[in-house]
């Protein structure tokens, strides 16, 4: 019955969570059979590019990841039906592609949640050399996903219900009762909770670092849409926040993944939540340096 969609770069524990998710819910259906409870009835199906056959070269030729995305779409709506949890284990890292697995599942009726499963390219990187042969990626094509990866928004009808593990974190958890409750039971997640985690700071922090950051993200776009390149985009007036931008255009790429290992760094700090914004800004001047 409902689509889960897992997002994310190679080599960042998809499929471990995935396939964590697959146990948890074979779990739960098996205590809901036995009072008929909603969920009772329904199997699991699982589909990744290993189960599809598709090779990590397919990534490498727009021609070839477009076949492969059409094998992965085909999967979906074959499988796809009011018994049935699809589980597509994939990067599915253009927001084009979530867009049209969500009309798959809101075609027959049927509820999805997307979860983007976060690690920072360093530690997907390290993970990957960490594999073994027939499993590891190219480094370098790691680096250009990344630079193409588009971030799930839960803002988009598409990409909603969201759920954000942090997989480098050692004490993150699945949320399968929200998750549960949202494809079986109808229930939305909780106000503020669509991206669930558990660091030591607690969900308000990361709540902020994620809006904070945005916000900043947001800024700067437009400020080359007004500007074309370089000059200072500003932040806060009042606290006087600028980024220097460089002379060249900086892309949505480029800020997605500064943003991304802003908070892989920053997730697990006791920071005050009125510092996020001057020291984000501080870090994307930096990086911006950096990359001159």
């Amino acid at each position: 019955m409902p689509l889960i969609t897992f997002t994310g770069l190679p080599s960042s524990g998809k499929t471990k969570w995935a396939k964590k998710l697959q146990a948890l819910l074979e779990e739960k259906i098996e205590s809901s059979k036995a009072s008929k409870e909603p969920g009772h009835n329904y199997s699991i199906i699982y589909h990744s590019d290993e189960t599809l056959g598709i090779s990590h070269d397919s990534y490498k030729d727009s021609n070839m990841e477009k076949h492969a995305r059409g094998s992965q779409m085909s999967a979906v709506k074959r499988d796809l039906s009011r018994t049935n949890f699809v589980i597509l284990d994939s990067m599915a890292y253009i927001k084009g592609f979530r867009y049209q697995l969500y009309c798959e599942a809101k075609g027959v009726a049927t509820p999805h949640c997307v979860i983007h499963v976060m690690s920072s390219l360093d530690t997907s990187i390290q993970w990957n050399n960490e594999n073994n042969d027939e499993k590891k990626w190219d480094n370098e094509l790691i680096k250009q996903l990344s630079m193409r990866y588009e971030e799930p928004n839960n803002d988009t009808r598409w990409d909603s219900p969201l759920f954000t593990i942090m997989s480098d974190y050692d004490k993150e958890t699945l949320p399968i009762d929200e998750i549960w409750d949202c494809l079986v039971l109808k229930r939305p997640p909780p106000p503020n909770a669509a991206t669930l985690v558990k660091p030591t700071s607690g969900n308000d922090f990361l709540q902020e670092l994620d809006k904070q950051t945005l916000a900043v993200i947001g800024k700067i776009v437009q400020h080359q849409q007004l500007m074309s390149i370089g000059g200072e985009a500003l932040i806060d007036k009042e606290k006087k926040l600028f980024i220097e931008m460089p002379a060249t255009s900086v892309s949505i790429a480029q800020l997605q993944r500064i943003r991304r290992s802003y908070i892989s760094l920053n997730r697990m700090r006791s920071v005050d939540i009125d510092r996020i914004t001057p020291l984000f800004v501080e870090y994307v001047n930096r990086s911006l340096s950096n990359d001159d």
